[in-house]
């Protein structure tokens, strides 16, 4: 609706008033606004996370991660199916931005020293920087997918995707691939060569086809992981519900032909991480040693740019995304296989450490009543322990004295069902774990080490892709080795759990007769009505092998010298344990035991250490293919912004782009203020020019001054093509102006007592644009509809004697 002073008023969707602790911690830096969804995510006083729909009502919280984290940096991915927080510890982490669950987590610093190289399976629950108080933190992301229509492919080697193809024509029979192609006579040299470049484009597409094919299509998905109970860090939650491992899993979409998603990660000391796929970092540039303060990208630009404070002033860094070679068949091929490999190894890893916990917790209540036993024949100097106690009872059906008070005053059937209930559902536990969870899991990661060995062996000798094929051959081999061992186990657990039933029905029977006292007529006829259906083989070898100790511990525990971390791959793969395991050593080892039960623990049998043996080798094969990834990056070129001085407030940046032009050139807008003149706004373009595609320079055109006489401009942003001001005027009052070259519309911003307006968010889609006014140091909101058909109609234009434009070409 209009008001009496000519300004338009926007219709409010919402006000909030927030509670001591829950405002902003800093509603310039750590207020996101989600375009796809309306969300908006606010670092709070308290230090956690809480994302709020956009009628103020609270949709998650992200609870920090320890006592002392504070959040440096928030950004939602362009699809709102994420968002990416920083923690001054130095650690940053990507969610869900359907209920916050942790995704997957990394760090900016290493505390001065490599990560250590962990000699267990031990859970990480987060970074421990405590000597590096101060140190790097994530200051910015910039997250975009960006469109690789229109570009040429280019290979890691340098050569186009025309190169590619001669060399394939070379490598197979031309005339099998262009047969269709074959002159009769009668056709001209412009029909033969259109046909030769639909050959050409058919080679073209076959390449991406065969890249691109995927076994794990036509398999089972992956199932959640019950933990039972088990605290297992971020893990845990990555894979506690089938939801969260879809969206790990179907996550992992085949980039190629729809575009490259990349997430730069602005670390405070300049360097930047550049991550394909939210998690495969595929290495790091730099742009200065000033903090990132502001980015800017778009879908159709290969473009990022990131500013930030460079001594007393401000510096632009425009990071070029080799969006053709990231999009190639072999580095997409590469990267999804590696995302995948990094996916399901925490995804095993996680497994065992759940059939642990089970085998641990499901040996608890019988192991008490076991060694109860024993010290009651230790006390009553009686022959034997309980083993053999069991054994003489199982053989004879004779009770000594001391047997029969415990079976009947001990074990009694109350305890007996929870014995029997612990056992069967320790067994059916670990038999789901790895029946439902692991063997799938290990045959998607030995289907993704096949595919990498196969393109390092076919590119063997190039700098194409020289990753050596050993390093996946050492994934292979851990991963052979493991499934051995896990069928070995499964055998184990399917046979111990048949002895243990009979033993469990054998036991129910002697305490019956117990109760019914050795000897009575009550007795005899249970001995006579039950015995006939007990499998006394079974009861025995119970009894005799796994009663006092499962066969299961020598496979499942973790070996008492692998414990801790290394500091160093060569000095872990010194460990004598770890020079045990692989594929050949693990097919001996069970061939050595074969028909008989695994008494001590051997490395090439044991799980956690194969486990151990196979993260290594990842680690290494993650290095070796960050290190060919990272060729493809080139340092930003610097621009400096002149006439920004310490005093200069970036207010905010924008990036446009051609998409007309093939070489997609863009430009990059900023709106300045200087704290020394709050009643101009300074608008500086930045053009990005594409003069060919191997030459690329910036050029700064002259800036843009925006005056805004007898007011006092407290924000601005860019919205569409205009500007939306946040000025204070010279009776006190606020408003905001949508300006541009030829016009200006006063917005009136609805009154309340104490409304202060501090601060403007600009977010959502086309639409359905909504501004965000705070106040009051983050305490309140105004969510204000930009897209109202009520406001635009009634808006009424002003004479420019109270705003002026100049300077703008």
């Amino acid at each position: 609706m209009a008001t009496g002073n000519g300004s338009t008023t926007l219709p409010i969707l919402s006000e909030k008033h927030f509670q001591a602790g829950a405002a902003p911690a800093n509603v310039e830096d750590l207020v996101a606004y989600c375009d796809a969804h309306d969300l908006v995510a606010i670092a709070t006083e308290n230090h956690d996370v809480v994302v709020y729909r956009i009628n103020g009502q609270p949709a998650f919280t992200i609870r920090r991660h320890n006592g002392d984290a504070e959040v440096t940096a928030l950004k939602w991915k362009w699809d709102g199916s994420a968002l990416a927080i920083g923690w001054n510890d130095g650690s940053f982490a990507l969610h869900s931005g359907e209920n916050g669950r942790l995704l997957s987590q990394g760090s900016v610093r290493g505390n001065g020293k490599e990560k250590g190289w962990k000699l267990d399976l031990a859970p990480d629950f987060g970074y421990d920087d405590d000597d590096e108080e101060g140190g790097p933190v994530a200051a910015r992301f910039s997250w975009m997918k960006h469109s690789s229509f229109g570009e040429p492919h280019t290979s890691l080697g340098g050569g186009t995707e025309d190169e590619s193809l001669e060399s394939l024509e070379q490598l197979t029979t031309t005339e099998d691939w262009y047969a269709s192609v074959a002159s009769d006579g009668d056709e001209s040299n412009a029909t033969l060569q259109a046909k030769r470049q639909d050959g050409h484009s058919a080679v073209s597409a076959l390449v991406k086809t065969v890249s691109d094919l995927d076994p794990t299509i036509i398999m089972p998905k992956l199932s959640a992981i019950p933990a039972h109970g088990l605290r297992a860090g971020p893990d845990g939650n990555k894979f506690a519900s089938q939801a969260a491992v879809d969206a790990v899993f179907e996550s992992q979409s085949k980039t190629g032909n729809e575009g490259v998603n990349i997430l730069l990660v602005c670390v405070s000391d300049g360097r930047i991480l550049v991550l394909q796929d939210d998690e495969v970092e595929i290495g790091s540039i730099r742009t200065g040693s000033g903090k990132p303060v502001a980015c800017s990208s778009l879908a159709a630009s290969s473009t990022h740019a990131i500013f930030s404070t460079a001594g007393e002033g401000l510096s632009a860094g425009l990071a070029d995304i080799p969006i053709s070679a990231l999009s190639s068949p072999l580095l997409h091929a590469v990267a999804l296989n590696t995302k995948r490999i990094n996916n399901l190894l925490p995804y095993v890893t996680h497994t065992i450490r759940c059939i642990q916990h089970d085998f641990t917790t499901g040996l608890n209540f019988p192991t008490r009543l076991l060694n109860n036993a024993n010290m009651e024949l230790a006390e009553k100097q009686e022959e034997g322990d309980i083993v053999s106690n069991l054994f003489h009872l199982a053989m004879t059906t004779e009770f000594t004295d001391t047997m029969k008070e415990w079976l009947v005053d001990i074990v009694k059937e109350t305890n007996h069902k929870r014995w029997d209930q612990a056992i069967n559902t320790m067994y059916t536990n670990i038999h789901n774990h790895i029946f439902v969870n692991l063997l799938p899991a290990l045959d998607r990661l030995g289907i993704a080490a096949s595919a990498l060995r196969g393109h390092a062996r076919w590119h063997e000798g190039t700098n194409k892709f020289d990753a050596p094929p050993a390093l996946f051959s050492n994934i292979l081999s851990g991963v052979d080795a493991l499934r051995l061992i896990v069928k070995k186990v499964l055998l184990t657990v399917m046979t111990e759990h048949r002895q243990f039933r009979a033993f469990s029905k054998w036991l129910r029977v002697m305490i019956d007769v117990g109760v019914a006292g050795p000897g009575t007529k009550g007795a005899a006829e249970t001995e006579e009505r039950e015995v006939p259906n007990l499998d006394f083989p079974l009861i025995l070898a119970y009894i005799k092998d796994t009663l006092s100790g499962s066969s299961l511990a020598a496979y499942v525990n973790q070996p008492e010298g692998l414990r801790g971390e290394v500091s160093s791959s060569k000095e872990l793969f010194a460990k004598s344990e770890l020079n045990a395991v692989g594929y050949e050593k693990t097919a001996a080892a069970l061939e050595s035991v074969a028909g008989g039960s695994l008494g001590t623990q051997e490395p090439a049998l044991n799980m956690p250490c194969t486990a151990v043996y196979l993260s290594a080798h990842v680690r290494q094969m993650d290095e070796q293919v960050t290190k060919w990834q990272g060729r493809v990056l080139t340092e930003p070129e610097s621009v400096p912004l002149e006439g920004a001085s310490h005093s200069t407030r970036l207010l905010d940046t924008a990036m446009k782009t051609n998409n007309a032009a093939s070489t997609l050139p863009c430009t990059v807008e900023t709106l300045e203020m200087d704290g020394e003149n709050p009643q101009q706004v300074v608008l500086r373009t930045i053009d990005r020019e594409h003069s060919d595609h191997s030459e690329e320079k910036a050029k700064m055109l002259s800036p843009a001054f925006i005056d805004f006489p007898a007011m006092e401009v407290i924000d601005a942003k860019f919205y569409a093509n205009d500007i939306l001001a946040l000025v204070r005027d010279d009776e006190n009052g606020y408003l905001i102006i949508q300006a541009d070259q030829q016009r200006q519309v006063r917005i009136a911003i609805p009154s309340s007592d104490g409304f202060v307006p501090e601060h403007l968010i600009i977010g959502g889609r086309p639409g359905k644009m909504v501004c965000l006014v705070f106040s009051n140091g983050g305490l309140e909101w105004k969510a204000l509809d930009l897209d109202t058909q009520v406001s635009v109609a009634m808006a009424e234009e002003e004479e420019g004697d109270d705003f002026d434009m100049s300077g703008m070409d």
